[in-house]
């Protein structure tokens, strides 16, 4: 009976396991969303309150603290912005000062190459200017010097020579050039005679012309008219051929010897039977044409004559001309 109440006694205080179980489940049962979205929800409110509670306190605090407190304040809170601001001024300073000097040597340096190369073009018109003035100088002088006739020994070692063409043309230059200004220019103790007899000489030298030509060609031109007729006659002189109407016109001769390779022309406008002959392929002394008779060389100096005397038919003309050239 005693067991047995004891066993009552227990099974009245212990509870049901099944019931254990349950509440250990309900124990360890894990929270849902929904709970987790309400305690958010209700930590920010608190979150919230303690902020405007703080503010409040702060408020407070400020209200107990003067204006000039305030703006102690706040230069304190803005001297280390502004430290800031003027710092990163002086570095922009600092770069762009930097920079500029960087541009600066850049801009020195172009302008010390730009001036070296003026002193140089400078420099080298100085010496080209120096020898223009040497020179001219130079020209000066030798026009300046008096030219002096050669001594008779000079000419008898000449004599013994063969003639020197370059001398003998700087002479004769010389000669003229004291005549033309004889005045100024004349040695001293000669006379013009004495220039006039030395050109002769050269002349005939030169040229090889004989005395008598020389003689009347003196007497006839001035000395510096004399020259330019003589290099003159040196020059070579075109061809040139008379038609003879007799047996052909000029337009049909003219077309004849071109077909032969003669490059041609008509000789002058005052001329209806000269042709002058600039190039010819074949012999113009020898061609069928001159053979027969159609055209004769001639000079055209040597149509004025004719033009001049205008002959006539049945009448008879006399060609009394005379080489005097050699």
């Amino acid at each position: 009976m005693a067991s047995n109440k004891s066993q009552g006694a227990k099974s009245k205080n212990q509870p049901p396991k099944k019931k254990q179980r349950n509440d250990l489940f309900i124990d360890k049962k894990r929270p849902t969303k929904k709970d987790e979205v309400l305690d958010d929800v209700s930590d920010g409110h608190s979150e919230e309150e303690e902020e405007a509670g703080d503010l409040l306190d702060g408020d407070e605090q400020m209200s107990g603290f003067d204006d000039d407190d305030v703006s102690e304040i706040s230069d304190e809170d803005d001297a280390p912005w502004a430290d800031d601001f003027l710092q990163g001024s002086d570095d922009n300073e600092d770069s762009g000062s930097s920079s500029t000097s960087g541009s600066g040597s850049d801009s020195h340096s172009d302008e010390t190459d730009i001036e070296e190369k003026s002193r140089a073009i400078d420099e080298q018109l100085a010496r080209e200017e120096e020898d223009a003035q040497a020179e001219m100088e130079l020209n000066i002088k030798e026009e300046s010097d008096e030219f002096r006739l050669p001594t008779k020994e000079e000419l008898e070692a000449e004599q013994q020579r063969p003639p020197d063409l370059a001398n003998l043309q700087m002479r004769m230059k010389e000669i003229v050039r004291v005549l033309s200004n004889f005045k100024h220019m004349r040695q001293e103790g000669t006379t013009r005679k004495d220039y006039i007899d030395q050109l002769k000489i050269d002349l005939g030298s030169y040229y090889g012309y004989n005395e008598f030509l020389i003689r009347v060609l003196v007497d006839m031109f001035p000395v510096v008219e004399l020259m330019e007729l003589i290099e003159a006659f040196e020059k070579p002189r075109p061809t040139c051929i008379r038609t003879n109407t007799l047996r052909t016109h000029r337009r049909d001769l003219a077309d004849v010897l071109s077909k032969r390779g003669v490059e041609l022309d008509q000789l002058s406008k005052w001329s209806k039977v000269g042709l002058v002959v600039y190039n010819s392929h074949v012999p113009i002394g020898a061609t069928p044409e001159y053979l027969a008779g159609f055209y004769y060389i001639q000079g055209a100096s040597s149509f004025l004559p004719v033009m001049a005397l205008a002959p006539r038919e049945k009448e008879r003309v006399v060609d009394m001309a005379n080489n005097l050239c050699k």
